[in-house]
């Protein structure tokens, strides 16, 4: 008992003492980042407000982690928002890390593990909400690449849909000023209880029904989705707060998981830079 009892301590006095040593690399860290970041601004005579951790990241590689800091300043009475990142093991820090095997930089990876409120049964659009694996796809309708990958990866799994499940996120962006509203009216006609949606909005490709990067009318963009779905949806409907607090969920989500760019998929919770690892699983 006595053995047992000294064990313990001698555990708990381990993970104390790493503990301790972990957070005084943190704050060593931080403390890096708010100088450079602080010198670097002060010559563009720019406000620096806070930087913060986001996400510290072990890389499996030999003690080196990965940092993501969430940097804000003011510029002209405006604030902004920017990330940026460090590589350390705790007695060097660089700005960059490369695997000297793959030439992938680790940079490359630095995004958050998803957690289980990213597998929402209200985004599930393919498979089983209790298969093994699972996709997260963040996307815009009007995205040539999406147009080209998500339709497969849709019709991919559902012929697998015990292996994986699918939850897709609408990730409308700016360049494409319809965007939003192809994604509200994908949602208003899903609650009307038309099937395959999504599969239908991107194998239709809509940037080839009118100019996505030059057309900003709303009632082109619906003019063009009620024909394809066969609905009578109105502006009216697509302005609906409601409609626009969930809209804008959906883009938070891919905030936290630090998307800015489309496709963005994560397998099993993690990032695939390759868009491409869930084919492992298909039969």
């Amino acid at each position: 008992m006595k053995l047992l009892m000294l064990k313990l301590l001698m555990i708990i006095t381990l993970l104390s003492t790493n503990l301790f040593a972990d957070k005084k690399i943190d704050d060593d860290i931080l403390q890096y980042e708010k100088k450079k970041i602080a010198s670097i601004l002060k010559r563009q005579n720019i406000e620096l407000n806070n930087v913060s951790i986001v996400l510290k990241k072990d890389l499996q590689q030999n003690g080196w982690y990965g940092y993501v800091f969430n940097l804000t300043f003011t510029v002209n009475g405006k604030q902004l928002n920017q990330k940026d990142t460090l590589f350390t093991n705790g007695k060097l820090i660089s700005p960059e890390l490369i695997n000297i095997k793959t030439k992938q930089s680790f940079k490359d990876i630095l995004y958050p593990t998803l957690t289980k409120k990213f597998f929402n049964k209200e985004n599930l659009i393919a498979g089983n909400p209790n298969a093994k694996h699972s996709l997260v796809v963040f996307s815009d309708p009007l995205c040539p690449i999406c147009v080209d990958e998500i339709p497969t990866i849709i019709k991919n799994i559902r012929n697998n849909p015990n292996n994986i499940a699918l939850y897709y996120y609408s990730l409308p962006l700016q360049m494409h000023p319809t965007a939003q509203t192809l994604a509200k009216a994908s949602m208003i006609a899903k609650n009307m209880g038309i099937k395959n949606v999504e599969y239908t909005l991107y194998n239709t490709n809509f940037g080839t029904l009118y100019d996505a990067y030059k057309v900003k009318d709303d009632q082109v963009a619906l003019d063009h989705f009620n024909k394809v779905f066969k609905t009578n949806i109105t502006t009216d409907q697509i302005n609906d707060n409601k409609l626009d607090e969930r809209l804008q969920k959906e883009i938070k989500f891919s905030e936290e998981a630090f998307v800015n760019g489309t496709p963005t998929l994560f397998f099993d919770g993690e990032i695939d830079r390759t868009r491409s690892k869930y084919e492992k699983y298909l039969k």
